[in-house]
């Protein structure tokens, strides 16, 4: 009797130690699938919207096998381990680097949404939009803004310029941008590259005689998802044994796999065009549409480093709309910079994505 019994025992930890081999395997796919260019594979940048998914189940799989059979864990810690620097730059604790120095720059980053009102019937005046407010009381010394339709009005440039005496906006078909500066903008370069939609521009900011930064605003391409396409992403979430759903992923999978190729080229043209440039100080702000694990974000922090990853803490999700949880605007800077408060400001609801903002001090 006690033989018989042991068999399914036996099984079930077969079972179980193989699902945990497949998630480890899986976790390390997607980090490593960022090394990629999507340009020459652009299916596989999807994976590393997955990314999460097996690191959650690979950490379950730890107190699974705690409980059951410790020395198993080690599939998962080692697993884990393999992907040390991807699992740390998609959710980084930062125990440290929390309070910035006197003489610290505060930037940040917001994807405005043109000032939309969302979830609310009624809609307020432009310059008493919820937005707008934040940005004054925020009191960042630069912010760079994307999607800025109204950011220019009158009732709303009477409350921004007060506190941010320089300004600068640009537009390329539906797409804008602005930077707000309490420092002079010198002058604004676009970086060029393909889309009809989307861009990038270089700013010269004059800190100080003779010291100046080069700021880079960026909105690099969007997925353009469609409102149906939405939904079918929440089908998939809220009934993922729907018999539609296989249609629904390769629909998805194909938009998003197209959006992932024409941003991985954007990414190298900026990542060039810092390499190329002589400043000494660069930050480059913006929405990249993409998440910590992507080819966009390690070609970018091959050149800068990423000041949520050295100074946040946790995932961080800056998009958080229609069951999507993602941050995909970022802050980067030249190695000369330590970086302090790292932070996605939650709380803040006025728009589909959360500002980020973050304290830099030259070293």
């Amino acid at each position: 009797m006690g033989k018989l019994l042991k068999y399914p025992k036996y099984a079930l930890i077969t079972i179980f130690t193989v699902l945990n081999v497949i998630c480890v395997v899986g976790l390390n796919l997607c980090a490593y699938s960022a090394y990629i260019s999507p340009a020459s594979h652009p299916r596989l940048a999807v994976l590393g919207m997955i990314f999460p998914v097996f690191l959650v189940a690979t950490a379950l799989f730890i107190f699974f096998w705690m409980l059951f059979k410790p020395k198993f864990m080690l599939i998962s810690i080692m697993g884990i381990l393999l992907c040390a620097g991807s699992v740390r730059t998609y959710c980084p604790i930062n125990f440290f680097n929390r309070t910035a120095p006197e003489g610290s720059l505060k930037v940040a980053s917001f994807n405005i949404y043109h000032l939309e009102i969302l979830d609310q019937k009624e809609k307020v005046p432009l310059g008493e939009h919820p937005s707008v407010g934040y940005l004054v009381d925020l009191d960042a010394d630069i912010v760079c803004c994307q999607e800025t339709g109204n950011l220019r009005r009158q009732e709303v440039r009477e409350r921004l310029d007060k506190v941010y005496p320089y300004s600068n906006f640009e537009a390329k078909q539906k797409d804008m941008m602005a930077v707000l500066s309490k420092y002079p903008i010198l002058s604004e370069t676009p970086v060029q590259f393909d889309s009809k939609t989307n861009m990038a521009s270089a700013y010269e900011i004059l800190l100080a005689e003779g010291d100046t930064l080069l700021l880079l605003n960026c909105h690099l391409e969007s997925y353009k998802l469609k409102p149906e396409d939405k939904d079918e992403y929440m089908n998939i979430i809220e009934n993922p044994e729907g018999k539609e759903n296989k249609q629904y992923i390769r629909s998805l999978s194909s938009k998003l796999s197209k959006a992932d190729a024409i941003r991985a080229e954007q990414a190298d043209k900026l990542a060039e065009y810092i390499e190329s440039c002589h400043h000494k100080k660069i930050i480059l702000c913006g929405d990249f549409n993409s998440s910590p694990i992507s080819y966009v974000h390690h070609r970018l922090t091959q050149v800068l480093n990423d000041a949520y990853t050295r100074s946040g803490n946790g995932p961080g999700f800056s998009y958080y709309r229609n069951g999507m949880y993602f941050r995909i605007d970022h802050i980067l800077c030249s190695s000369n910079f330590s970086s302090y408060g790292a932070k996605v400001d939650s709380h803040s609801k006025s728009s589909d994505h959360h500002p980020i903002f973050c304290w830099l001090k030259d070293e």
